[in-house]
């Protein structure tokens, strides 16, 4: 297992520890739980747009000619 330093305002570590205590956690723990996340929503956000995109390769959608224009969508 991997080992990383981090360089953080002297306060926010005392907050981020009394929290961690509070919670009977540890920053480490907090910090892990965080990656994990951030990490796991990318995943998800990457499988998510290769399913759109397998979807809109597969469609048998068609997009007729543009007969209009855009001063003709915004007429009053």
């Amino acid at each position: 297992m991997g080992n990383i330093t981090l360089k953080i305002d002297d306060g926010l570590l005392e907050k981020a520890r009394s929290l961690a205590l509070q919670r009977k956690t540890s920053i480490s723990a907090i910090v892990k739980a965080k990656l994990e996340e951030f990490v796991s929503t990318n995943v998800r956000r990457e499988a998510t747009l290769r399913s759109i995109e397998d979807y809109f390769l597969r469609s048998k959608a068609k997009i007729g000619k543009r007969t209009w224009n855009r001063d003709e969508l915004h007429e009053r």
